[in-house]
């Protein structure tokens, strides 16, 4: 049997938490013991917990830089490393990919403990809006990771070619796309009833918007929210309304900056919501403004409720839409390029449903989660 101890910084609900929750799920309990170790006491915990997959609070383990919690959550990985004893430890989140990477190979030094290490890739630090020197320094940090790590899964061709520009990682990458379930859709007029009631609108009736745009996303500076809004002042379209699905540090910014443009019948932040994916199909259309991305499960997710996107061409994101076939695709940080993609989908109903269909052809044969777990496992039994 492998044993196989994944690590994550933060425990909430996002990209990288549901990768690490569906393989540590799916894993043949006969082969392989697993255990997640992570930071906080969140939703990522509470469905692993549910799961009956063992969960390790990792102490002072926070995103935001603290030199002096650094070397506490580094102890403390330590330490934990050192009692689990695990044959594989496979990193996630760029934070922990560093940490994770220093304290195995302490393990290494100063126990004689050899584990196999494996990091995820979800996307690379440096991408991300910073100061130019902040940029190098983590471009430094997350190749000292690359080097100290056995593998390096990329989940997209666009990780996958930024990693190549780390000297000596080569050898090390291995392309592995994400694949996800198919969520357990909503119908159509359940799901729009239940988001009114979140959204607090009138019931659904004759003077409702015809059209939604859905969002869901992390309410923070790299998802671009804040061009989408810019983009849906710019339309001014009365039978529109935006749908933004998540929670963040950015809430009070965006909601100040829907009062200002005077769309508080347009846009709408309804905050968490447990199991988002299961609305999609209340949607007409997705958009994803992103400054960053890497590979967006949300996009795989929209693909599968048979919905077009209107995406920005960053990251992992143009091996999922093809512009102008399953969606569009526009530059970052631009309201009115997005503006216009969103306004061709707007006013065009069989185009929608063409887009539509064939997002949902493209996704369901290109990402499969059988291929992604079949192959990760691969890699997990060739280390071990």
């Amino acid at each position: 049997m492998i044993k196989i101890l994944y690590v994550i910084t933060k425990s909430n609900w996002g990209g990288a938490q549901r990768y690490v929750y569906d393989i540590a799920t799916s894993l043949d309990k006969e082969m392989f013991d697993a255990a997640v170790a992570c930071g906080g006491n969140g939703l990522l915990a509470t469905k692993l917990q549910e799961a009956g997959v063992r969960v390790i609070q990792i102490p002072f383990l926070q995103r935001d830089i603290n030199i002096i919690k650094e070397f506490l959550s580094l102890f403390a990985l330590f330490k934990i490393f050192r009692k689990e004893r695990p044959d594989v430890i496979h990193l996630n989140s760029a934070k922990i990919g560093g940490l994770g990477a220093v304290a195995a190979y302490g393990l290494r030094i100063f126990c004689g403990w050899r584990p196999k290490v494996i990091f995820t890739a979800h996307g690379w630090g440096f991408n991300e809006d910073r100061p130019y020197l902040a940029r190098v320094i983590i471009f430094l940090a997350q190749w000292i990771s690359v080097i100290f790590c056995d593998f390096v899964i990329c989940v997209s061709c666009a990780v996958f070619n930024q990693g190549m520009y780390f000297p000596f990682a080569s050898k090390k990458l291995r392309l592995i796309n994400l694949g996800i379930k198919s969520p357990d859709f909503l119908k159509h007029l359940e799901a729009r009833h239940r988001l009114a009631t979140l959204n607090k609108t009138n019931s659904l009736g004759k003077e409702f918007p015809s059209v939604w745009i859905g969002c869901i996303a992390e309410l923070a500076k790299n998802k671009g929210l804040a061009y989408l809004i810019d983009a849906i002042s710019i339309l001014r379209t009365s039978d529109v309304q935006v749908l933004i699905i998540g929670d963040g540090e950015d809430y009070k910014k965006l909601q100040l900056q829907i009062s200002n443009l005077q769309l508080q019948d347009k846009v709408f932040l309804l905050g968490f919501v447990p199991e988002a994916s299961r609305y999609l199909k209340a949607f007409d259309m997705f958009v994803l403004p992103s400054i960053t991305e890497a590979g967006a499960y949300v996009l795989h997710e929209a693909g599968f409720a048979g919905i077009p996107a209107v995406a920005t061409k960053v990251g992992g994101i143009p091996y999922i839409i093809k512009d102008g076939e399953n969606g569009f695709l526009v530059p970052p940080k631009n309201p009115e390029k997005l503006a216009e993609a969103l306004k061709k989908l707007l006013g065009d109903e069989n185009l929608r449903k063409i887009m539509g269909q064939k997002n949902y052809d493209l996704v369901s044969q290109k990402f499969s989660f059988e291929k992604m777990l079949r192959e990760t496992i691969d890699i997990y039994n060739k280390v071990s």
